[in-house]
């Protein structure tokens, strides 16, 4: 056993040294122009969709590799193989997260500077939670992978929240001319938009609607193994439950304030509710 968590902790640890590799090419290049490769991705206005796409991609791509994966491990002759490959695929999703974290951590202008380390920290906390449910749930793929990658979406959107609302915005000078702003420039500094804070609010309900799928399906989930995804399940709903809540107040509008109060009294109950079936002795999926 004692191996296997070595193991997870060198993988990922080399996930993590590629986040921060991508992490600082990214930040070296942010304020170039024209912006190279990376750059001009993670600067793009839409960037938010980048960022959902790579941060849920480690995650499918293990999904979907993994049937070779397993014919690799259980042939001697290939079994060779089975280290190298692995700790290459860990490179690949860092480099996946890295883009994703970047794509986080964004400043509104080419301007201001990309902090590589924020990034890091970010993937750092991915990689965490993934590796965590890696080891509760690593006989239970298909769960594993559909946690990771909600959790990964989960983490980027609370960060992206929290990054947008500590980290004062870059003011437009008075005197420029709307016609001589830059159209992305221009993009980057509206208004922040709704959905985010819808998506955090109503995620609480798609677990719970997630769970019971899972509770009345064939899925052969242990005690242990049923309480900790309720456990996650609680935890999730209680931090979506402030953060929603507190995007909507924060537009200060009575619909937005209505919702927030909406958000936090559902998403309090169904993490309420998830917490009291985890504290259950009897609790299981069976």
């Amino acid at each position: 056993m004692a191996a296997i968590y070595i193991q997870l902790f060198l993988h990922g640890l080399c996930e993590w040294a590629a986040v921060w590799a991508v992490a600082l090419w990214i930040a070296q290049g942010w304020t170039e122009n024209p912006a190279p490769f990376p750059v001009g991705w993670v600067r793009h206005p839409q960037r938010v969709w980048l960022m959902v796409a790579c941060g849920i991609a480690p995650a499918l791509i293990y999904l979907l590799l993994n049937p070779l994966l397993m014919q690799i491990y259980t042939n001697r002759a290939l079994l060779g193989l089975w280290v190298p490959i692995s700790f290459v695929l860990s490179a690949i999703y860092g480099v996946f997260l890295g883009v994703a974290a970047c794509c986080c951590v964004a400043p509104s202008s080419a301007q201001r500077e990309l902090r590589a380390g924020l990034a890091a920290t970010v993937g750092a906390v991915v990689i965490l939670v993934s590796y965590t449910l890696g080891a509760a749930f690593h006989s239970q793929l298909f769960i594993h992978a559909l946690l990771a990658m909600t959790v990964a979406v989960v983490v980027l959107l609370i960060a992206r929240s929290i990054i947008v609302v500590t980290v004062p915005q870059a003011t437009p000078p008075p005197l420029s001319s709307p016609l001589s702003a830059d159209p992305a420039e221009a993009a980057l500094v509206r208004p922040s938009r709704l959905w985010p804070a819808l998506v955090i609010g109503f995620l609480p309900s798609a677990l719970f609607l997630i769970t019971f799928a899972v509770a009345f399906s064939t899925s052969n989930l242990g005690k242990e193994e049923s309480n900790a995804l309720l456990w996650l399940c609680s935890g999730v709903s209680v931090v979506c439950c402030f953060i929603a809540s507190i995007l909507l107040f924060k537009r200060s509008t009575a619909g937005a304030v209505a919702g927030g109060i909406v958000f936090l009294l559902l998403n309090a109950f169904i993490g309420f509710f998830f917490g009291c079936c985890a504290s259950l002795n009897g609790t299981s999926f069976h």
